[in-house]
């Protein structure tokens, strides 16, 4: 295995049409918190054309269409951060998808590249520990550095999961029964934790459900056999599903005013924000937490996907960015004096504002970090033909629904 270092020569950046140094166009985190739109395989052909508004609801018909397995999606991600990484990986775009209308009214464009890829399955088909990059869920949620602060009620010397499940815990959103079971139970609060970062920075998204009972359209069933496999069966249901847990994060964003933008978290003293707010906060702006922080072709939502980055290696760098947004001063001397790594500095001698470096793995050493026991994989075996004799006796239930447009 390697550490990653700095590069040893700049690459010129390119000319695009948006600059990586101004605001994202969209104005606030409503649609980052709104409902999730149809996966971008599933979403109806757009044209633009005069007149389409409100009256483009008319012109929409139900088809019927069966889902696709993601394809190459651990570290697929597309990312306008900074357009000089294009040459190095092309997956790094910046292309306009289409226009999407703000919460404050105003008309922005929505780059298909700003958002991480969303994890996609076959509906019956576990999400394995590699699916969700368990061991790194893990490496982050195990840590017990106790360096954060509980913006909830100001007290010092916490680690970032008992940040993180207080925020949970005291969401509007979140029932009186599931505050008590995430306040007294760290096993079942952690499982929850682990997903619900997951749909924080967007790897989930709300099509996913993990109750094989389930019957709504435009969803996918999948067990968690490394979060379900080990707990008490009548209690499994515990884990939420994916939009109910999209809405206790929402409620956590939302319940007080909290800062949308990287730079009005900047000007707020400690506590700033509480940490699942910084980390929708962190991925609407990804691009330019990329641009500050990481060095090519390395990227924010390579965290989450990049399974060849060791998982620890990337925990510590998660971690780095949280501390150092929560609680540092954003001087040179707070960032190289961050309980999770020394801050690295560019080549040109900038401020020590890069993550600490990374570990490399090789595919087998990759996927020696995220082995499923057997337990889990009967598991998800059992869960997967619990499913399918579900759907064989429900005829009515069919395959996920997508919007086209008629006459196609």
């Amino acid at each position: 295995m390697a550490t990653e270092s700095p590069p040893k020569r700049q690459l010129a950046p390119l000319t695009t049409s948006a600059s990586v140094d101004e605001p994202d166009p969209r104005q606030s985190l409503q649609h980052v918190l709104a409902a999730e739109p149809l996966p971008e395989s599933q979403q109806p052909t757009r044209v633009s054309t005069p007149g389409s508004g409100k009256g483009r609801k008319n012109n929409m018909v139900w088809i019927q269409e069966g889902t696709k397995e993601g394809k190459d999606d651990e570290g697929t991600v597309q990312n306008d951060s900074y357009s000089r990484a294009a040459d190095v990986n092309p997956s790094h775009t910046m292309t306009v998808a289409h226009t999407r209308r703000n919460a404050n009214g105003t008309i922005g464009s929505v780059y298909s590249g700003n958002k991480i890829r969303h994890l996609k399955k076959d509906d019956g088909v576990p999400l394995w520990r590699k699916d969700i990059q368990f061991a790194f869920l893990h490496a982050v949620f195990d840590d017990g550095s106790r360096a954060f602060t509980k913006a909830s009620d100001g007290t010092h010397g916490h680690t970032f999961a008992e940040i993180y499940i207080d925020a949970m815990a005291r969401s509007s959103k979140t029932s009186k029964i599931l505050k008590e079971k995430l306040l007294s139970d760290r096993t079942a609060a952690l499982s929850m934790a682990m997903i619900c970062l997951l749909v924080n920075v967007g790897r989930m998204n709300t099509t996913l459900n993990f109750f094989p009972e389930m019957r709504a359209q435009l969803r996918t069933y999948h067990s968690i056999p490394s979060l379900q496999a080990h707990q008490d069966p009548n209690a499994y249901k515990q884990l939420q599903d994916a939009p109910r847990l999209k809405s206790i994060l929402k409620g956590a964003s939302e319940d007080a005013n909290q800062p949308t933008t990287i730079e009005k978290v900047k000007r707020l003293p400690v506590p700033r924000t509480n940490p699942v707010n910084l980390i929708f906060v962190l991925s609407q702006y990804a691009p330019k937490i990329s641009e500050t922080h990481f060095f090519p072709p390395r990227d924010f939502f390579d965290l989450v996907m990049r399974g060849t980055l060791s998982s620890r290696s990337r925990a510590k760098a998660f971690l780095w960015l949280i501390w150092f947004y929560l609680e540092s001063d954003f001087s040179a001397q707070s960032a190289e004096k961050n309980p999770f790594g020394r801050g690295q500095t560019g080549t040109s001698g900038d401020l020590p504002f890069k993550v600490p470096p990374f570990e490399h793995l090789t595919e087998e050493q990759a996927n020696a970090e995220n082995v499923d026991t057997q337990s889990e994989k009967d598991y998800g075996e059992r869960k997967r033909l619990e499913r399918k004799r579900i759907l064989e006796d429900d005829e009515t239930v069919g395959p996920p629904l997508k919007k086209a447009k008629r006459g196609e």
